[in-house]
């Protein structure tokens, strides 16, 4: 650490940081230029627009397990308003920068790329870049301009210079920055960070009246300057846009004057159901509702419109809750692109270890403002939107020339909106299936999957103990023969017994059929009560040879069973109808009692395979209806079976 004094001033000035070269003097705002110990004062630093960020000159934080303190400040303007990038000093002398825009925040570290890049008027957003071998997709393209300095830095910056900057994203949250200011460009890699995660200790604590309090953000008001109505500032120093409801007029918010920026007229006046200044609790973070708009996009002539509501949180940043057709979702920018692959139907995103299917591209359009934005927003603003589901999330690219904007949305159920704004009016119907509305059917697979394998257990078990359950015992046995001469005659088998409980009955003929039929009219008499029970039975068999290929026909065997026979003795009377030409045809017929029955079984598993089907065939429906609505159609469901295969 060494220490100087302010040539201008006399202030003393200490460099904490062995490398930088420039110092802002706190007193005088003296912009000095270091050699070795003595400073140069080449001028007055212009002064640095007030903003609301927590960070400040001494803050300290903790990256990767190293301690670090902010030591230098440079501030610039770009399209959507103010950046910071904080100069960073480790403990090991390595310094690094940390970028803060709208709520986002990054560490990177200058390096020096072993290739070259391309110039700066041929980059595209969403298109990718290379850096270091790794592949980088360019996500923002700006002509930043610095506004003002504080601290020490290792450049040495002023007021007004221009900044052409590239943002560049990569997988596993990777970040960097090309700042085209300078030839060949500066590369800025590291990574993107949550604010809880830095630890950062030494914040702002007081800040400037109409900005954030104990108690929470303090509003400011002023006058519209073009109609006069009241108006508030709930984001200050945030946002740099604010749309009158009154008279349609967009005003610069960062300007002191509130200039107007364009002004539009709306052919229906829109009213949030969730007004602004509303503050609800989504993800266990209280957010406040600064901002509304509604976009619109036109398929096959058809106008299809919805609403975004705008939520600020003065550390976390931004988030977007939207509704269409009530539905509602609740949307954050991603930390890195994902892997897009395929064309079509088959276009498919994987992020965080998920698959997304494509549902649908379009062009959006602004078409009604409210509030407070962060950008200097304009009715009729345009961008491309491609969307992909994996219900209940949905990732959502927003491309234009400079920015390609990656975001993911949750569903989030009506009633939880309602509960968590307090909203009293009614929220919108629920109109249709959700492009990423959970499916019902999909929650209670799992439970349907385990109660269909728990009554599958339960019938096989219970089947087996059936089994083991039941004698199967022969309890009669006997022979006749059926010619012409017993036509019309009813044959009579010996008498036989049934003890026990009631069980079934199965009658078992066995015949030597050959080319021939016989019809068998069947009667189980109770002897002493005389009670019986009928059964008609035709058996037939067939064979031959035709074309050199066997064949045949039938079964010369047949089986017939009657349920619930009680004790007692009993008879069979037997009566045979055969051809007039017909030889004679032996019969024997076996009788069993207590016999394990497979239909039953059968039956119960059919029924467990039908279940599954319908539970199918909704699930379907459901994907079918969600489909319908996207670039691909019914067709394009490719839902999961009941098995989730």
């Amino acid at each position: 650490m060494k220490t100087a004094n302010c040539p201008s001033c006399g202030a003393t000035i200490t460099f904490q940081s062995a490398v930088s070269i420039l110092t802002i003097c706190a007193y005088c705002k003296s912009t000095l230029i270091r050699h070795d110990l003595d400073l140069e004062n080449v001028g007055k630093m212009a002064e640095l627009l007030p903003d609301p960020s927590p960070i400040q000159l001494g803050t300290e934080g903790v990256y990767r397990k190293t301690r670090f303190v902010v030591v230098g400040r440079i501030q610039l303007r770009y399209g959507q308003g103010i950046w910071n990038e904080w100069y960073l000093l480790f403990d090991n002398q390595r310094g690094g920068w940390l970028g803060e825009t709208l709520g986002n925040y990054a560490i990177t570290f200058l390096i020096h790329p072993p290739e070259s890049l391309p110039p700066f008027s041929e980059l595209r957003a969403g298109t990718n870049a290379t850096l270091k071998g790794r592949a980088f997709q360019v996500t923002n393209i700006e002509s930043a301009r610095c506004i003002a300095g504080e601290g020490e830095l290792p450049i040495r910056v002023g007021a007004g210079y221009d900044a052409p900057v590239v943002d560049l994203q990569a997988a596993g949250n990777a970040f960097a920055t090309l700042d085209y200011s300078e030839n060949p460009p500066l590369v800025f890699v590291g990574e993107q960070v949550r604010f809880d995660d830095l630890k950062l200790t030494r914040l702002r604590e007081v800040m400037p009246v109409g900005w954030e309090t104990d108690a929470g953000i303090r509003a400011e008001s002023f006058q519209c300057p073009g109609c006069g109505s009241s108006l508030t500032i709930r984001a200050k120093g945030y946002t740099e846009s604010l749309a009158c409801g009154t008279c349609g007029a967009i005003i610069d918010i960062a300007d002191p004057n509130f200039r107007i920026l364009s002004t539009f007229k709306a052919r229906i006046k829109h009213e949030p159901v969730i007004p602004l200044g509303t503050r609800g609790k989504l993800d266990d973070t209280e957010r406040e509702v600064i901002g509304y708009l509604r976009r619109t996009v036109t398929v096959e002539d058809v106008d299809y419109e919805w609403s975004e509501y705008l939520l600020f949180h003065r550390e976390q940043g931004f988030r977007w809750l939207v509704e269409y057709n009530g539905h509602w979702n609740l949307i954050q920018t991603t930390t890195e692109p994902p892997l897009v692959t395929g064309y079509g139907a088959k276009s498919r995103a994987s992020y965080e270890d998920r698959i997304y299917r494509h549902f649908q591209t379009a062009k959006a359009k602004v078409t009604y403002v409210l509030g407070e934005f962060y950008w200097r927003v304009k009715i009729g603003e345009r961008c491309e939107i491609r969307d992909y589901i994996a219900p209940p999330l949905q990732l959502s690219l927003e491309l234009t020339n400079s920015e390609a904007i990656w975001s993911r949305a949750e569903y989030i159920e009506p009633e939880t909106i309602k509960t968590a704004f307090r909203v009293e009016q009614p929220l919108p119907a629920r109109i249709g299936i959700g492009s990423n509305q959970p499916s019902p059917y999909e929650a209670q697979r799992p439970k349907f999957r385990r109660l269909r394998w728990l009554f599958l257990g339960l019938l096989i078990v219970g089947q087996i103990v059936t089994v083991m359950l039941s004698s199967d015992q022969r309890v009669h046995q006997q022979t006749f023969l059926f010619d012409a001469t017993t036509k019309d005659k009813a044959l009579t088998s010996e008498p036989f017994a049934l003890s026990g409980r009631a069980t079934n009955l199965v009658i078992r003929a066995e015949t030597n059929l050959d080319n021939n039929w016989i019809y068998l009219d069947l009667a189980l008499i109770e002897r002493d009560t005389g009670a019986s029970r009928e059964i008609g039975r035709e058996i037939s068999y067939y064979q031959g040879v035709d074309e050199g290929e066997r064949w045949s026909e039938g079964d010369a065997s047949d089986e017939a069973a009657l349920s619930e026979v009680p004790a007692g003795i009993y008879y069979l009377s037997i009566e045979g109808e055969l051809p007039p030409t017909s030889p004679t045809v032996t019969c024997t017929f076996t009788i069993f009692r207590d016999v394990p029955s497979w239909s039953n079984f059968f039956l119960a598993l059919l029924g467990l395979l039908i279940v599954p089907f319908i539970f199918r065939w909704r699930a379907r429906a459901f994907e079918r209806s969600r489909w319908a609505d996207s670039d691909h159609g019914p067709s394009g469901t490719g839902e999961k079976d009941d098995d989730g295969e």
